[in-house]
């Protein structure tokens, strides 16, 4: 009798352990919380169309900011340029800027001058996961069929409003900022006249 009851004791222990782990593994269970999204780093993406006929009669370059939050420029080769920018740090700056500038004389009697632009900025966490829906900014674009006299003015008006310009802030709001471009850009307001002039996009026929 008393080996029975030596063992319904060791029973009776070990079932008493086994409800208190039991009871330990629920409390760790429920103190596991989701972890919270946090933005950390964020990607964009520079999109550029430009026609032949601009590429034939003038340099398109593109200023753009890089991963390094630093301005980085390109001149134009193809009628669509795209550059993929991976960005490790908030906050910095997005964007890009198109600028033109006449080769030379210019030689036919008509041109199809066509440009325009996209930015699309995508924000991630710590673990790289999409946060939200990215930031696709509205399409930025000129046309016009020109002959000589008027290609100067137009190069301009391209350096006026193919631009792009965004603040990625440390929770990673997409926000309007305003960057200093190389070259000939500026912000001024795109709506204004120049003279007509062959001279291409100079600091002279902009008016600076």
């Amino acid at each position: 009798m008393k080996n029975l009851k030596i063992m319904s004791m060791l029973l009776g222990g070990l079932l008493a352990l086994g409800s208190l782990a039991s009871c330990g593994g629920d409390d760790d269970d429920d103190n596991d919380e989701p972890e919270v999204q946090k933005a950390t780093s964020a990607r964009a993406e520079y999109v550029v169309n430009v026609s032949q006929d601009l590429l034939n009669v003038a340099t398109v370059t593109i200023y753009y900011i890089d991963a390094n939050g630093q301005q980085a420029q390109e001149n134009v080769t193809s009628t669509t340029w795209t550059k993929n920018v991976s960005f490790a740090a908030l906050p910095t700056n997005a964007g890009f800027s198109v600028q033109a500038a006449l080769k030379g004389a210019a030689t036919q009697e008509e041109y199809i001058i066509e440009a325009d632009g996209k930015m699309t900025v995508t924000v991630l966490d710590q673990k790289g996961v999409v946060i939200g829906n990215p930031f696709v900014g509205s399409k930025l674009e000129v046309k016009g069929l020109l002959g000589p006299d008027y290609l100067g003015q137009y190069l301009t008006r391209i350096s006026l409003r193919l631009l792009e310009a965004k603040a990625i802030a440390a929770d990673g709001t997409v926000r309007d900022t305003s960057i200093t471009w190389g070259g000939n850009a500026d912000n001024d307001d795109p709506n204004r006249d120049t003279d007509v002039t062959t001279d291409g996009a100079t600091g002279t026929t902009r008016g600076l």
